[in-house]
């Protein structure tokens, strides 16, 4: 049945949500704000009657009870209403359960539509509108600060390439692994980094930091193999090789895999050539760095169907771990 959840998945969330938000995340962050505000003492409501933010100490271990509330309470929940409605229907009813929390872990924008528009932008040379698309598409927790095209350009697909590992095949694994306790699990830890607050303890975010570097630890490494069978071999395979047992959680995973891409990618790409007579060398630039993009979507969708074929065959030969 997993396999056929995570077709059925891909298939909506392309055909139907490809340009909308109906799955709108900002449930979770009332419900994080709720459950923290439940728990936040006096002094914190003092501070924030006086429109101030205090500083919390390393060392204070408040922030735990609501920490392991905000992961209990919707993980508790699915699971409630997966026994609610096992065996009834002839599984409907838990496939359509599954279906909706893939949905709503997935990425409502496709890394097609995603790449189309920034090359869009890109084109016509506005990097005014290329950073703006990149801070609201993108919905990072740091400022995009790019000061030239080149910056630009290699930001765009360093997110790129850790937004489709992170939304789409971390999920893809932990779902066959886990089933959709193990999705809801992912999401949440993703939904806690998006939404630092400016009062949040330290140790609190070095705890979703961890825990995060571990969920996509063996991920990540399963997509550098693919790198290497979908793109250049030999050197993303020496890539991948020297760095398989590194194991660093201040250790940067985007910049980590995108350096995987780009030895996958070697070689492979139009070589950027000198500019055309009468051709301005800033647009010979622009459309070097947009076949890059494209060679890396290309990328990105070859190593999703190897994963597709791989899931495949696990459920035909009946290897399902889930």
């Amino acid at each position: 049945m997993n396999f056929l959840v995570i077709l059925l998945g891909l298939t909506i969330n392309y055909l139907w949500l490809k340009d909308l938000d109906r799955f709108d995340d900002s449930w979770f962050f009332r419900l994080r704000r709720r459950i923290e505000d439940s728990f936040a003492p006096a002094a914190v409501d003092s501070a924030d009657e006086e429109g101030s933010h205090p500083a919390r100490d390393d060392s204070d271990q408040r922030w735990f009870l609501p920490f392991l509330v905000i992961y209990s309470l919707p993980i508790l929940a699915l699971a409630s209403l997966l026994w609610f409605v096992a065996e009834r229907g002839f599984g409907l009813p838990t496939m359509l359960v599954h279906l909706v929390v893939l949905l709503v872990a997935f990425d409502r924008t496709q890394p097609l539509k995603l790449a189309s528009e920034f090359l869009r932008h890109w084109r016509a040379g506005d990097m005014e509108a290329c950073i703006l698309y990149l801070e609201e598409e993108l919905a990072t927790d740091e400022e995009v600060r790019c000061s030239s095209e080149a910056e630009i350009a290699e930001y765009f697909k360093q997110q790129l390439t850790y937004r489709c590992f992170e939304k789409m095949f971390v999920m893809f694994f932990w779902y066959m692994l886990t089933g959709p306790l193990g999705v809801m699990f992912n999401y949440i830890s993703y939904q806690l980094r998006d939404s630092h607050s400016e009062g949040q303890a330290a140790s609190q975010v070095k705890s979703v930091d961890t825990i995060i570097y571990v969920l996509e630890w063996i991920p990540l490494r399963l997509l550098a193999l693919t790198f290497s069978l979908a793109g250049n071999f030999v050197y993303c395979f020496e890539s991948f090789r020297r760095s398989l047992w590194e194991f660093n959680p201040l250790a940067d995973s985007a910049a980590m895999l995108y350096s995987y891409a780009g030895c996958a990618m070697s070689g492979l790409t139009t070589a950027e050539s000198a500019a055309a007579p009468g051709e301005d060398a800033d647009d010979s630039y622009r459309q070097s760095e947009a076949r890059q993009i494209e060679s890396l979507q290309a990328l990105l969708e070859r190593s999703q169907a190897i994963w597709l074929a791989v899931l495949a065959l696990i459920t035909i030969f009946g290897l399902q771990i889930a």
